[in-house]
């Protein structure tokens, strides 16, 4: 892995898992989201937390989602380790 590979995951979570993914990005040391409910079919993400946000941990890209999607975060934080 180079230093600009980023690190790109699924987000299993029920009614977002289709097209929604995570990641990490090493140049800018910081967490991402974009997510899409799975009968949207739209380009852009119904929620993103961009590189831009310069979000330094999992644990707060986790609960920056759990406020968004009104879920608890442990739901959360299994949908994006499994």
């Amino acid at each position: 892995m180079s230093l600009i590979d980023e690190s790109v995951r699924d987000i299993n979570l029920p009614g977002w898992a289709e097209q929604s993914i995570w990641g990490y990005n090493p140049l800018l040391e910081c967490y991402w989201a974009a997510l899409w409910r799975d009968e949207d079919r739209t380009d852009a993400p119904l929620i993103e937390f961009s590189v831009y946000h310069l979000i330094p941990t999992m644990a707060l890209l986790t609960r920056l989602l759990d406020d968004a999607l009104d879920l608890p975060e442990a739901e959360v934080a299994r949908a994006l380790t499994t």
